[in-house]
């Protein structure tokens, strides 16, 4: 590797930009190598990339999670449930900080 300390402006510039052009020639070659990856792997498969496309799309669609019903319920307001999941309601915070037990709002 070249010790580029000793380069001037000019020519760290000139390097610079010279740098850039083969960047995104190499990033557009392994775009092209991506892209003929996944025609090989569609014609294994006897479908076409949009076939290919599409799979995947149903198959994300198929991973969204169901509601889960409440687990915990505000006795103040009963309106006020929280599932377990995520970060606790500023509700059921309030209560614990207040000496109450998780278990004390249990469904």
């Amino acid at each position: 590797m070249q010790d580029i300390t000793n380069l001037t402006v000019e020519e760290l510039k000139r390097l610079q930009r010279e740098a850039e052009v083969l960047i995104a020639s190499k990033k557009e070659q392994a775009i092209e190598d991506a892209y003929n990856q996944v025609i090989e792997i569609a014609s294994n498969l006897d479908l076409t990339i949009d076939q290919l496309l599409e799979y995947g799309a149903q198959k994300r669609k198929s991973t969204v999670r169901k509601p889960v019903e409440p687990r915990y319920r505000n006795k103040a307001n009963p309106k006020e449930t929280w599932t377990g999941r995520g970060k606790q309601p500023r509700w059921l915070v309030a209560q614990l900080e207040n000496g109450a037990k998780l278990e004390d709002f249990l469904i």
